[in-house]
């Protein structure tokens, strides 16, 4: 081998490896946002005593699809789910609300009214196993009450890596389904006498076939604007939603002396996704919003549903 055969071999090489590391890095860590997806999770829905929560999808390309939902209440302590079936025309955006489900006898479509409070997650099923045609859709969700607070998010969306059939099982695992984050980070207001936020989370991997409900153990570590730090942990066993001065004393200002804390959020045996409604005093009245996380890093998780048709 000559001197330049052996530099191009070496430039080559690398080039290849530069192709390769970009590829793995592509698939691995957080499920990019905000952009079309194949699977989306709601983590909050609610419907009933005073509040609804308006549904919308957009599918995005130019063929119609169908999505499996499966809507499980947060309530019910067996996590059973409701499954139902939405077919979408090319570039259709779509909503309804919670309380009152829809129906259309011409496609099929149709959403069962839901109670309570819980999440909903829509898998893309594909008319033709192509890669192209299941990164197609994205969501978002309002939860709106009689009183006039509102809590509005974008559903967290996960991209699909690999074309193939959809059989139910899907692997987050940075090689079918982008993974799920290995932490979320928070940034919240702490709870006042007049304005309480809530944490919500829920395990990333999920057995609807097999009703096996998966148990995470939540580890948080809290910093508040003072420079304390303080550990905490707990179990989430299917949803979990609590009081911030529920998780912690130092989440009330009246004991952390802060107003702003910073939470991170890591499932020990398994990953976790979560949101924050923020409790936001106005004055002498009271508001909230949807607090989405930061995703840190990734980790595998399986979801398992049963196949609609």
């Amino acid at each position: 081998m000559t001197a330049r055969s052996g530099r191009c071999w070496v430039a080559w090489s690398a080039a290849v490896l530069c192709l390769l590391a970009g590829r793995v890095d592509a698939a691995a860590g957080p499920p990019a946002q905000r952009v079309p997806a194949a699977l989306l999770m709601f983590p909050y829905i609610e419907a009933g005593a005073g509040r609804d929560t308006r549904v919308e999808l957009v599918n995005l390309s130019g063929v119609p699809i169908e999505l499996e939902c499966f809507y499980v209440n947060g309530e019910d302590p067996a996590c059973n789910e409701v499954g139902f079936v939405l077919a979408l025309t090319p570039y259709q955006p779509f909503a309804w609300l919670a309380s009152e489900g829809m129906s259309n006898v011409i496609n099929g479509t149709a959403a069962p009214p839901f109670w309570g409070f819980g999440e909903l997650k829509c898998a893309v099923v594909p008319p033709e196993p192509a890669l192209e045609l299941y990164n197609t859709v994205q969501g978002r969700a309002t939860v709106f009450g009689l009183d006039g607070t509102t809590v509005s998010y974008t559903a967290y969306g996960f991209p699909r890596f690999t074309g193939g059939e959809y059989t139910g099982f899907l692997r987050l695992d940075g090689n079918q389904y982008a993974q799920c984050p290995d932490r979320l980070l928070f940034t919240v207001l702490a709870d006042t006498p007049t304005a309480t936020s809530e944490l919500i989370l829920l395990p990333c991997s999920q057995d609807l076939v097999l009703q096996s409900p998966a148990t995470v153990t939540a580890q948080l570590l809290l910093t508040t604007e003072l420079g304390q730090t303080v550990s905490t942990s707990f179990q989430v066993r299917c949803y979990s939603r609590r009081f911030l001065g529920d998780v912690a004393d130092v989440l009330r200002r009246s004991v952390g002396g802060s107003d702003v804390v910073q939470i991170s959020v890591r499932g020990v045996g398994g990953p976790l996704i979560g949101l924050v409604i923020d409790g936001i005093p106005f004055a002498a009245t009271f508001g909230t919003a949807g607090n989405e996380p930061m995703f840190q890093g990734g980790r595998s998780a399986t979801i398992s549903v049963p196949r609609m048709r």
